[in-house]
């Protein structure tokens, strides 16, 4: 799994619980030390030699893994160009483990769990990855929940390095989402 810079705090949870859906499902995951952030800050900030520093850290990290799996779609992206070409193949961790329990039914069943859940899909997981009707299909095959998906303008305002450089505006491109979340009747 890449764990990377920001995220590695708020993923945790999520990282941890996809391991354990994996490892019911007979796949051992592990967490490579030595990788770092993914350079995509870098990158947009226009410091290349920096973000192909942190590239060559996390080939290093990497280099005997057929499969990385990624969460932060704003990443995923950069760890592919990073990582694949050679032996190793850069996934969405909600792919991958989509496509394991489709083929692992058997194994798999969901506990009712009634709960409103607020979906927000970022733009790198809708036009990079494109990983969101996956998530939308794994999320509605959870018996119990309700999906309310966020879908006032769209833009949690990153942008790039937008959210670092200009937060006023960021924070203008995120207040719709963020309104729409509130009124939503979400639990989490």
């Amino acid at each position: 799994m890449f764990v990377g810079c920001a995220a590695s705090a708020y993923e945790a949870g999520l990282r941890e619980s996809v391991a354990r859906c994996l490892a019911m499902l007979g796949v051992r995951v592990e967490t490579p030390s030595g990788q770092t952030c993914c350079g995509s800050v870098h990158a947009h900030a226009g410091d290349i030699k920096g973000a192909q520093r942190l590239a060559e850290r996390n080939r290093s990290a990497f280099k005997s893994t057929r499969t990385v799996l990624t969460f932060a779609s704003g990443c995923h992206e950069a760890v592919a160009q990073a990582l694949d070409g050679g032996t190793t193949r850069t996934v969405d961790a909600i792919e991958f483990l989509a496509r394991r329990l489709q083929t692992h039914t058997e194994r798999w069943q969901w506990r009712a769990r009634p709960e409103r859940i607020a979906l927000h899909l970022p733009c790198t997981q809708r036009n990079v990855v494109r990983s969101a009707a996956t998530l939308r299909t794994l999320l509605s095959s959870m018996p119990g929940v309700e999906i309310v998906e966020l879908t006032a303008s769209g833009c949690c305002g990153a942008s790039g390095t937008q959210m670092l450089e200009e937060p006023a505006r960021a924070a203008t491109f995120r207040a719709p989402v963020l309104r729409q979340l509130q009124e939503s009747g979400a639990t989490r």
